[in-house]
């Protein structure tokens, strides 16, 4: 059985390396944009030239984020970090060259999708600076999660809205749920970074792990509330099917919580917290 053993081996080899780069982030936001452009009845006209850059922006400020963190001096080093620094070289090389493809790809876009992602560029690019610029202890670092929840959110979301001939409610609406679906995500992520920071300042900290378990369910709950009502009063069917993936997923974040015992070990949480945005893969 060595063979077997080998193969896992493998598998979970390129696996963690794939998480360390973020591309399951990366494919969650893909699959995400897709399922927004689909909306309402699931037969919405997809751009590839959008889609394509939705998964290249969000592995350029993923990857961005890493390195800047690597030149602080106050930061704390995970593999993940450390990963970065070992193949750093190469990684600033693809993300000048995927930087490159985006500027050819911008001209294929309409131009209010280019306007409001350039304006989004511009605050993304702000916020890397500013986080990178203060120290991990600054009472700043509070405003983390919300923040990228709603950059995030707005600009998977955005480009799809922007190109809808006629909006429907559920749009917006389920906009609305992700965005709520990733700062559940994000707060969970900051709640478990607490158990284990010797020194720094997060919006888990400022907390509390029990002002944090009463904010994921609310989150839960306020997910939960705002599906049903897709359900009940969308008449596409489509629509059905993704407010229930989203109920779906918030459910599994709120059992990644009560998992802590098990999930804290490396990083295990981050693997399957990001793993759930994968079950959108239902809806293509």
């Amino acid at each position: 059985m060595k063979w077997l053993q080998d193969t896992v081996f493998i598998i979970n080899y390129y696996l963690q390396r794939a998480h360390w780069l973020s591309l399951d982030v990366v494919a969650g936001a893909v699959v995400t944009h897709i399922i927004a452009s689909r909306l309402p009845n699931g037969h919405g006209e997809v751009s590839w030239v959008s889609t394509l850059l939705v998964g290249i922006a969000v592995f350029i400020i993923y990857v961005t984020d890493r390195l800047l963190d690597n030149r602080k001096s106050d930061h704390a080093p995970t593999p993940r970090h450390e990963f970065h620094v070992k193949h750093e070289p190469l990684l600033i090389k693809i993300v000048a060259g995927l930087a490159l493809v985006a500027l050819v790809l911008v001209f294929w876009l309409p131009s209010k999708v280019l306007l409001f992602g350039a304006g989004l560029a511009g605050i993304v690019g702000l916020y890397l600076w500013f986080t990178f610029k203060i120290s991990s202890t600054h009472t700043a670092q509070i405003f983390k999660e919300p923040l990228v929840a709603l950059a995030y959110t707005a600009g998977i979301w955005g480009p799809a809205i922007l190109t809808e001939t006629t909006l429907a409610w559920e749009s917006p609406v389920l906009m609305g749920l992700y965005g709520l679906l990733a700062f559940q995500n994000l707060l969970l992520f900051s709640w478990y970074e607490s158990l284990e920071l010797e020194e720094g300042f997060s919006l888990a900290i400022a907390w509390g792990t029990e002002t944090v378990s009463a904010v994921l369910n609310w989150l839960l709950g306020l997910i939960v509330v705002g599906a049903i009502c897709v359900i009940i009063f969308t008449t596409h069917r489509y629509c059905v099917r993704a407010a229930v993936v989203v109920v779906v997923m918030s459910a599994c974040m709120h059992w990644l919580k009560r998992s802590s015992a098990t999930a804290l070990a490396d990083e295990r949480y981050r693997r399957l917290g990001d793993g759930i945005f994968l079950i959108t893969l239902w809806l293509l």
